[in-house]
């Protein structure tokens, strides 16, 4: 068992997986079973594969039922998700059409899963009907992602052609090899300020703290 969380007072929502599969580089060529456990009845309700269609259309319609979102946070409506934001739906749907094989997509969304708590942010910086950004660098899922030697444009989405502003994550040693960094955020839930934190193999870890004004 890989992980597990609570979809309700009743339900579990458990992944199964190999140990050898959390320690590779391509989690979502791993093969993988996600089950919902009913407690009360002791009952596996439903069992899928990681390449599941009908797991995937359940994650594209249902997404905040995999997500323990703050239910009571003021700052909730700034969390963009499939099922309260046309952006976002649009931007997982252009995402799936482009992509080579369909069945590697739907792996590589059902690796995330489960999330744990509290790991998305509900800065208004990731709304997705205020910015576009490139969400391959910087997501409002707390997650170790590829490091870039460029800065991460954040667009407005009423003026398309305007950056508003940008995020230089990194060191400014000027050293452009960004192989083997990986690169993690954690915005304020209001105030415009965010830490961005490199980790590189034998290296330093480099935390940089922006803002603004």
């Amino acid at each position: 068992m890989e992980g597990t969380y609570f979809l309700d007072r009743h339900h579990l929502f458990i992944k199964f997986g190999s140990v050898n599969g959390r320690v590779t580089r391509s989690t979502d060529q791993n093969l993988a079973f996600f089950a919902v456990y009913n407690m009360e009845t002791t009952e596996i309700v439903s069992l899928y594969q990681n390449s599941s269609e009908e797991l995937y259309s359940l994650f594209e319609h249902y997404y905040d039922h995999f997500h323990a979102n703050p239910q009571n946070s003021l700052h909730e409506k700034f969390i963009s998700s499939n099922p309260n934001s046309v952006h976002a739906l649009d931007q997982l749907r252009t995402i799936k059409s482009k992509a080579s094989s369909p069945s590697q997509f739907v792996k590589k969304m059902m690796a995330s899963l489960p999330y744990t708590c509290q790991s998305q942010s509900p800065s208004p910086y990731f709304d997705l009907s205020i910015f576009r950004y490139d969400e391959k660098l910087f997501s409002a899922i707390d997650r170790h992602r590829h490091c870039t030697e460029h800065p991460i444009k954040f667009i407005s989405v009423r003026q398309p052609n305007v950056v508003k502003f940008k995020i230089k994550p990194g060191s400014d040693s000027g050293a452009s090899d960004s192989r083997g960094k990986r690169i993690s955020s954690l915005f304020h839930p209001f105030f415009p300020l965010a830490l961005s934190i490199q980790q590189t193999n034998m290296q330093p870890t480099v935390v940089n703290v922006h803002f603004r004004r």
